[in-house]
Order: structure tokens, then C-alpha cells, then sequence
């Protein structure tokens, strides 16, 4: 079947704009699905205030400038497909196998295959690698969805119901399991974790009224395969005729039954997991005895919803994990089981034996309530027999901390000390004060800091810099959230002349209060990091939108094109000996240029809007540059909200790169991209 190429839903144009992020878009579904739960959608009023992109004005995700230009996209990416939809209908709704005839399921255990749809939209189906073979459904991400409205699921008697989806995923994510009848009511959210696109079976309990049901799956984050929905009984029927969830998975074998623990403290064995993924069990000569979780290897990953934690108040708590490793260690991640969010982030050291147990102790904070853990491997080689949760001297029910109290942060983390990383090495560094850096950085390495969590005070505008170091290259890094992979900041990072002559690259971000722990994530590679230290403002001074910089590339110099827009490809004039650039045109027409090292556009505002209207200066809210590989499929969007901000500077950028450059003005409608070449 079709699956779409070109985004034409209000949230994907934002997504694939870069105007917000996978984790803004599915908050703002979800948020938008509570909001409109028992509200009246013919009321105009409703509807307006329940609309995608005003509940991402309200979250902070967006502004009003942002939403026109995504509706005006919007606008003309639909425009563009109409021809298609007259022509193939099916590319956006399709009609399954069994929409022939109307078909009713009166027993249990009742299975609805997933190529049974009715109608679906976003999605494709293929041939299944499951063992029952068939067909599956995939791609299933945020605002897709697969209806089964012609097949009637009739329950004989009201109770509690096991229902088991067999689903894969190499990227993890999530989806809605819903009531469709004569409206939409949602039964269950089902989180499904990194499978390594390995078709695994996860179980929930629901309590269903007697009767009809037409079921559905809608995407919330994510991309998740669907090869079938099962529904069998699994306790004592119920008089209740309201549709509700428990909140945790059900192993194969066994009912929905947890027992909530205290925090004095609590620990979960290694071999009590709940549901998992390519691990095994084995005795242990560890103290207690017992068995302990074997065989961790990269990709792995346990969960233990038959195990509650309660919270009593929100804070930082001590976890130790009872850990072995013969010969190579190993990283995992501690979850929320129903979630998949990253709490903790731990290093496993080699102990020379697989039963040469040692303690690893790790802080984690932690909101009061009720949760279930989760265990994924990073990098395997290792065993698991338990990890303990405790509660500490910072739990408190603000987690404050002197930065809080005195509404002052200033915290500066060592770039070699990360708890986790990737593709780098430590080494002595020659810089003021010593010890040493984070050197052999490239493109794609990357560094969290879940040790040296960051107590933010108050939400606003804190300043960071960075101090890097480069010989020839430059490059850029992006600052993250650990685990979440929240993007602060992108910074582009000069060429220095040698890999110890340090610069402090000054930016601002946003950040809200509480806890944070970060990460440094290598855009393009080619340079050092000693330390990075995030201040409140008024410590220094930088612009939220350009680097500050003691050393950096020039910019470009700008020449006349024949076109709306006249605009300019340079290499940056300060290095041009390690970087080039030349334009050229394909048969097919696409102009193309080659660049390889630090390289900056500019252009002239342009005249007119697309639709042939004039522009002036002072209605221009912004330009809008995009640029590719010429053998990619998408472009990258980068946005520039300033009218006279009439250039631009990549760091670092090698191959055979499509450029354009349009404006768009203060209601967000465009003016025509046009093609960047070289001077």
C-alpha cells in the first residue's frame, strides 16, 4: 500500500519543518485527545480551542507566526496532492480486504488480524516476518491510523478481558487502542519498547461492558509494526459497563496482579521481570542465592510492571544495582516501563567474572507516586542479579537545592566526565586549569551527564558556553536532554588552529525549572570539548540566536542573482584553504553544489509572495533555508525569524548539497525558494 512521502497534517509539517520535535508533537496529541474527552465537537468554539496547533501555542511548543506558516505549508502541500487523491483515492484512505461485508466476532479468544482494516490512513501493509506469516501493518506513527469498523468484536458477558498485540518496532513507540461505535473512546495507550524489529507479544488488562465492539489503532509517538489484536477472557465476569485499563503488561502466562511496596527500600530482582527480550535466567552464587538475569546483550531489555514503587515525596533517590561482567562491561538505561522514558543512565565495570558481583550506585530523581521500572541494554556483556531503590538525604518534596533557594545557577561540567558516551577519548588537555578533554570527536559521537544532574531554579533564558577546541575543521554540537533527547541548542564550533588552543563559544537556551541532566551530541565532528557551564544571566553576555565566539568563520560575501531573491554561496573566507565550493546543474535541472569545509550563504529580501502578491520589507517576518544531499529524499529547514538577518554560516559541510532560500512574511504565507549558488 501507499505510504505518504510528503507530509500534509498540521503536526507532521511542523515535525519535518524542524519548528518542533517528535516529543512536542506526541505531548501536544495527547494533550489535545484529554481536552476534547467528552466535549461537544460541533461546537465551533470547541474545535478551536481543542486544534493542534493552538494547543502547541498554549504548550509553549510553538508561536502564532510558527502556526500560519505551518497552515499556509499545509495549504500547499495539500493543493499539490489533489490531483493524486482524485486519481488514487487509496493513497490517503484505503479500503481494506474486509470492507466487502460487515463480519461479527461472538467468542473468545477473538483475534482481528491487522491487514482486516476497514480504513487506514499513514500506513502500509507488507508481508509479515512473524511466525504465523500473512500480512502486518507498519509504520504505524503519531496521527496514523488503522480502523476496524465492519468487524463487530460481540463480548458475551461484561468482565475482565486479557488483550495480547503482537507488534515490532526497531525505533520503539506508541499507540491508542480505541472503541470507535458512535464515538471515540480510547481503551488503552500501549507503549512498546526497541524490539530490534523482532515481533514480540505484549498483554494488558481491560474491563469491557457485554456487546458490540469496533476497535481501532491510532499512532501517538514513534513507529510501530501491528501484525494482530487478541481479545480472551481472564477473570470474573463484571456488572460495570465502563471501558477501562490497568496500567501495566501481563506476561503470557500470568493475570494482571501487582502488589504496591513501600519505600524502605524496595528491591526488584533481576530474574522477576515482567516481560522481556532476548534474556535468560541462571543461578547465582551470589549472597542470598537465588537466580539472576544472564545473557545482557546491546539491545535487551526487561521490564517489571509486576512490581510497584511508591514514591512518598519528589526527589533524589539512591538506586544500587548488583551487577557482574567477565571481560567487557556494558551500559543499560533505567526506564519507566509504561513510558520508555530515560531515567538513569549506568556504566557497568568489567568484575572479571560473571559471578564477581559488585555494587553500582547511581542517583535518580524521581516524582512522588506509583511507578514500575524498566531495564534496557546499551551495550551488553554482563548480569543483573538486583538493583535497589532508596531513599536519600536530598528527597524532599520541592528537590531544592542552593541554586534554588537563591534563584542563582552557575554549574560547569567536565567534558570527560560523562556517565555514558560514544565514539570519544579522554586526554591531558594544556588548557587553564588542566586535567583533561573530550577529544576524537566526529559526526554522530555523543556524551551524557546523567552523574552530574543540574538543579535549574526558576524557568527562562540561561546562558551556556562551551570551550572547544579544532585544528582545521570545526563542526557543531547539539545540546540535549539525557534520555529524552530534548534539543537545547545547536552551536557551531570554529576552526581554532590546533586541537589545544581553546575558545569559549557563548550561547543562551531556555530551560524550565527542576532537574536536568545533559548531553552534547556531535553534529558535524572535528573538535574538542573541555567543559561546558550552563549560568543564570548576567554572568555574560550572548545572543540567543548567534555564537559568541573568540575565534570564528566570517561571513560570506553576497553577489547579484537574476532572480526573486538574489543570493550567494561561499566558502568561509577565513579558511578557505581547507574548504571549496562549486554549483552545477543536473539533466534533470536541480542546481547542485559541491562544497567540502566551513561555508556561508546570503541573500537579498525578496518582493513578491508565491502567490504573485507584493512584499515589502517591513511585512517579511523571517526567511527559510533548506538544503540537502542531492541523493536525499527530504530536506533540513532552518528558520530565521529576523527580516534583516540576510545571511547565514554552516560550520562544516562536505558532498554534493542542494541550497534554497525563501521568506516568509508576518502571516506566514511564502515567498517561492529559490536556488543558492556559489559567487
Amino acid at each position: 500500500m501507499f505510504k505518504k512521502n510528503e507530509p500534509t497534517r498540521l503536526g507532521e509539517v511542523l515535525l519535518n519543518k524542524g519548528l518542533i520535535s517528535s516529543e512536542q508533537l506526541a505531548h501536544a496529541i495527547k494533550e489535545q485527545a484529554s481536552r476534547r474527552k467528552g466535549v461537544d465537537l460541533q461546537d465551533p468554539t470547541v474545535q478551536q480551542a481543542t486544534s493542534l496547533g493552538e494547543i502547541l501555542i498554549a504548550l509553549g511548543y510553538i508561536d502564532q507566526l510558527q502556526l500560519k506558516r505551518g497552515l499556509n505549508w499545509q495549504l500547499k502541500l495539500r493543493k499539490m496532492t489533489i490531483a493524486m487523491a482524485l486519481c488514487a483515492p487509496f493513497m490517503s484512505l484505503s479500503t481494506g480486504a474486509a470492507a466487502a461485508a460487515s463480519r461479527i466476532i461472538s467468542t473468545v479468544p477473538a483475534v482481528v488480524q491487522a491487514e482486516d482494516y476497514t480504513t487506514i490512513s499513514g500506513v502500509s501493509v507488507e508481508t509479515s516476518s512473524s511466525a504465523d506469516g500473512g500480512k502486518s501493518v507498519s509504520g504505524i506513527e503519531a496521527g496514523d491510523f488503522v480502523k476496524f469498523t465492519d468487524i463487530n468484536v460481540n463480548l458475551p458477558s461484561a468482565g475482565t478481558y486479557i488483550i495480547s498485540y503482537r507488534v515490532a518496532s526497531k525505533s520503539g513507540g506508541s499507540f491508542s487502542f480505541n472503541n470507535e461505535g458512535s464515538s471515540l473512546t480510547k481503551i488503552d495507550t500501549i507503549t512498546v519498547p526497541n524490539t530490534g524489529g523482532s515481533w514480540v507479544t505484549i498483554q494488558r488488562t481491560v474491563t469491557f461492558k457485554a456487546g458490540a465492539h469496533y476497535f481501532s489503532v491510532r499512532g501517538v509517538s514513534g513507529s510501530v509494526n501491528l501484525d494482530w489484536v487478541k481479545v480472551e477472557a481472564a477473570g470474573t465476569p463484571s456488572t460495570t459497563s465502563s471501558t477501562t485499563s490497568s496500567a501495566s503488561y501481563v506476561p503470557p502466562t500470568m493475570a494482571s496482579t501487582t502488589t504496591p511496596t513501600t519505600l524502605s527500600p524496595v528491591t526488584v530482582q533481576g530474574e522477576n521481570y515482567s516481560v522481556m527480550s532476548g534474556v535468560s535466567t541462571e543461578t547465582t552464587t551470589d549472597v542470598g542465592g537465588g537466580r539472576n538475569a544472564a545473557s545482557l546483550h546491546t539491545g535487551d531489555w526487561m521490564t517489571y510492571t509486576n512490581t510497584n514503587v511508591t514514591i512518598p515525596v519528589t526527589g533524589t533517590y539512591k538506586i544500587t544495582y548488583r551487577v557482574a561482567s567477565l571481560n567487557a562491561g556494558g551500559s543499560f538505561n533505567l526506564t519507566e516501563a509504561a513510558t520508555g522514558e530515560v531515567l538513569s543512565t549506568v556504566t557497568v565495570p568489567v568484575t572479571n567474572g560473571w559471578q564477581n558481583w559488585v555494587d553500582v550506585t547511581a542517583t535518580v530523581s524521581l516524582t512522588a507516586g506509583t511507578h514500575n521500572f524498566g531495564i534496557k541494554i546499551l551495550a551488553g556483556g554482563f548480569n543483573l542479579n538486583w538493583f535497589k531503590i532508596e531513599g536519600t538525604a536530598t528527597s524532599s518534596s520541592s528537590s531544592s537545592s542552593s541554586a534554588a533557594a537563591t534563584g542563582y545557577l552557575s554549574a560547569t561540567i567536565q567534558a570527560e566526565n560523562y556517565s555514558a558516551m560514544s565514539g570519544v577519548y579522554n586526554e591531558p588537555t594544556t588548557d587553564v586549569g588542566g586535567g583533561q578533554d573530550t577529544g576524537n570527536i566526529h559526526t554522530g559521537d555523543w556524551m551524557v551527564y546523567t552523574n552530574a544532574s543540574v538543579n535549574v531554579p526558576t524557568t527562562g533564558t540561561y546562558n551556556v558556553t562551551y570551550r572547544v577546541a579544532s585544528l582545521a575543521g570545526g563542526g557543531s554540537l547539539k545540546l540535549i536532554e539525557a534520555g529524552v533527547g530534548t534539543v537545547y541548542d545547536t552551536a557551531s564550533i570554529p576552526k581554532t588552529g590546533d586541537w589545544q588552543a581553546w575558545v569559549d563559544v557563548k550561547r543562551t537556551v531556555t530551560l524550565t525549572a527542576g532537574l536536568h541532566s545533559f548531553g552534547i551530541t556531535a553534529g558535524t565532528g572535528g573538535f574538542n570539548v573541555n567543559w561546558f557551564k550552563i549560568e543564570s544571566i548576567g554572568t555574560v553576555t550572548s545572543s540567543s540566536s548567534t555564537s559568541s565566539v573568540k575565534s570564528s568563520v566570517s561571513s560570506s560575501v553576497s553577489s547579484s542573482k537574476p532572480a526573486v531573491t538574489s543570493s550567494s554561496l561561499s566558502s568561509s573566507s577565513s579558511s578557505r584553504a581547507a574548504s571549496s565550493v562549486s554549483t552545477s546543474t543536473s539533466s534533470s535541472g536541480v542546481i547542485s553544489t559541491t562544497v567540502a569545509g566551513p561555508v556561508g550563504m546570503s541573500w537579498t529580501a525578496p518582493t513578491g509572495r508565491m502567490d504573485g502578491t507584493t512584499l515589502d520589507i517591513s511585512e517579511i517576518g523571517g526567511y527559510e533555508i533548506r538544503y540537502k544531499l542531492v541523493s536525499d529524499a527530504n530536506f533540513t529547514y532552518i528558520s530565521i525569524n529576523d527580516a534583516y538577518t540576510t545571511q547565514y554560516n554552516f560550520a562544516w559541510l562536505e558532498g554534493n548539497y542542494v541550497f534554497q532560500v525563501a521568506a516568509f512574511d508576518k502571516n506566514g504565507v511564502y515567498s517561492n525558494f529559490v536556488d543558492v549558488v556559489s559567487d
